[in-house]
């Protein structure tokens, strides 16, 4: 054994959970209460998944010969692309909440939800805003604008460049909810820990990469496979921030898919979608190790180390860049919709016509209630199928340790699914109901139910084992105990249903009112429609801002601890 590994051994690890409990509901209730979500998991992903497999081996491994067009390589290769930013994510938010580790409570409150507040922004109003920012043209694009004065001029949005762009739209929007988890985590190790590895002589970077970061890795599981799922589902971030002769070099498998899906045929199509649900399987598998090792710190906070007017000095002014992106959004908004389409937004006016533009469409204003009871609709649904499966699943006497590997591996992969893998063979089941709400209902739920599952089991497992005793009321106070994590699945519900936009553009037509759809009509023309555009998406965006505003709080324990203090 090395000597690192030994230090971290016997490091005093505490476990705050309770014993398991001896008794507990039984097991035919408990089939009841998982009932629900298999149900929708079984009938709306794995059946036609099961299906999708079937048609791309019905020419025995005939249709995967659709490897060898270059055009589906490249899609397959900027998926691979895309993911890997997943692990950038979790870098970037580790990083940050390593340099505000010790920046004193309210700057932190600052970062925790500044940072985090671009993850509930909609990934078409992320496209837009970051391609407002890095426009071709000087006189609209702020970054251009700033070379110009140097002399200097880049195609931001053209071959090549594009990738920083939307990598850098993709790193903005996801790096927060890592930092958050990280943070928090960090901020409850206890400070032996680290004085352990000093007084062993250890330098800086191996404390971090042989103490720090296997400490954490409950946390990082979290915050990867949030991170992979976002990276699995990438598709209106390409479609809003790429102008449209860029997207074929940067669009993702499951895009292509979506572009070309009836020119390659059914079995090719199965075949591409079969591949893309491998290929993000593999890639969340890491999540699962860092799920089932969970080490809980007693709550505390760490000891200053000394050097907060420093890190200070530093963080203010990344708060104040991250907030740069929504300042772009408003003034944009806060612009006549003709100026709008000629010069940037720094030419600062008070204009509020691209808002009455916006209110005056009434297909805009129809998607904006309609959306907001279809995702409250799936809220609900989602906490009643997720609450009761993940309060059996925390309890070992009804789910042996042998068995329960194999539960969290299938919950991962379904986590990550891309919709591609289900989608032709759930059209046809739902041929009748496609454009329903019940449709989109069913389909919504039952894509956000294993993710929310993963995150409520982390919550139940660590509630008091009394709380999870053979009680009449045993599962309401378990969710009293863990409404941390009930929070965050709510709030993750909604905020993944809220901004979809790809299950709408699969099942919504031709009834096509679901928010995000409305505002990638805007992207038609998005120069002239800039304002407008906007206005809209400062609209849809403050609906789910206010949400994790009110529930801050429960949210943020919900993604470090699950459980009340």
């Amino acid at each position: 054994m090395s000597e690192d590994a030994f230090l971290y051994e016997v490091a005093p690890h505490h476990d705050t959970r309770g014993p398991a409990a001896q008794h507990g509901i039984g097991r035919w209730r408990a089939a009841r209460y998982l009932l629900l979500a298999v149900l929708l998991a079984a009938g709306v992903l794995l059946a036609p998944l099961a299906a999708t497999v079937l048609i791309s081996l019905s020419d025995g491994l005939g249709h995967y010969r659709v490897l060898a067009d270059p055009d589906v390589l490249r899609a397959l290769g900027n998926s691979l692309v895309w993911l890997g930013l997943a692990v950038l994510v979790c870098a970037a938010g580790f990083g940050l909440a390593w340099l505000a580790r010790d920046v004193g409570p309210r700057l932190g409150g600052v970062l925790r939800v500044v940072l985090v507040l671009p993850a509930v922004v909609s990934p078409l109003t992320t496209g837009a805003i970051f391609r407002l920012l890095f426009d071709t043209n000087p006189q609209r694009g702020a970054v251009n604008a700033v070379l110009a004065a140097f002399g200097a001029d880049v195609a931001f949005l053209g071959l090549g460049w594009i990738w920083l762009v939307l990598g850098l739209a993709f790193l903005w929007q996801w790096s927060g909810v890592a930092f958050l988890v990280f943070h928090e985590a960090l901020a409850r190790m206890p400070a032996s820990l680290l004085r352990m590895a000093q007084a062993f002589g250890l330098e800086r970077r191996r404390q971090i990469w042989s103490i720090v970061l296997p400490s954490l890795a409950g946390a990082a599981s979290l915050a990867y496979l949030l991170a992979v799922v976002a990276a699995a589902r990438v598709f209106d971030l390409v479609l809003m921030g790429a102008p449209g002769s860029m997207q074929p070099w940067v669009e993702p498998g499951g895009q292509f898919w979506w572009r070309h899906h009836s020119d390659l045929g059914t079995g090719p199509a199965a075949a591409l979608a079969v591949l893309l649900s491998v290929l993000v399987g593999l890639l969340a598998l890491p999540a699962l190790a860092g799920l089932r090792r969970q080490v809980t710190w007693p709550e505390q906070r760490a000891a200053p180390h000394g050097r907060r007017s420093r890190r200070r000095l530093l963080m203010g002014p990344l708060a104040a860049l991250w907030l740069l992106p929504f300042v772009v959004l408003v003034l944009t908004s806060l612009r006549a919709p003709e100026a709008a389409a000629v010069s940037g937004w720094w030419h600062i006016q008070a204009d509020l016509r691209s808002y009455g533009d916006a209110l005056a469409d009434s297909g805009f204003t129809g998607a904006l209630l309609t959306t907001l009871v279809r995702t409250v609709v799936v809220v609900a649904l989602v906490l009643l199928a997720a609450v009761p499966a993940a309060y059996v699943l925390a309890q070992e006497h009804l789910v042996p340790r042998r068995a329960w590997r194999p539960v969290l591996l299938v919950a991962v992969a379904l986590a990550a699914l891309p919709p591609q893998a289900f989608a032709v063979p759930l059209q046809e089941s739902l041929s009748r109901l496609v454009g329903s709400t019940l449709a989109l209902v069913t389909v919504h739920a039952a894509l956000v139910i294993p993710l929310a599952v993963l995150v409520l089991h982390r919550g139940f497992a660590r509630v008091r084992a009394p709380v999870m005793a053979r009680h009449r009321w045993a599962l309401v106070h378990a969710v009293r105990e863990g409404s941390p994590s009930v929070v965050l699945a709510g709030v993750l519900a909604f905020v993944l249903v809220w901004n979809d936009t790809l299950v709408g553009l699969l099942l919504n037509w031709p009834a096509g009112d679901h928010l995000p759809l409305i505002l990638l009509e805007q992207n038609r023309h998005f120069m002239s429609t800039a304002g407008t555009l906007a206005a809209q998406s400062v609209i849809a965006t403050a609906v789910p801002v206010a949400l994790v505003i009110v529930t801050r709080r429960l949210l943020y324990r919900g993604l470090t601890g699950g459980v009340r203090a």
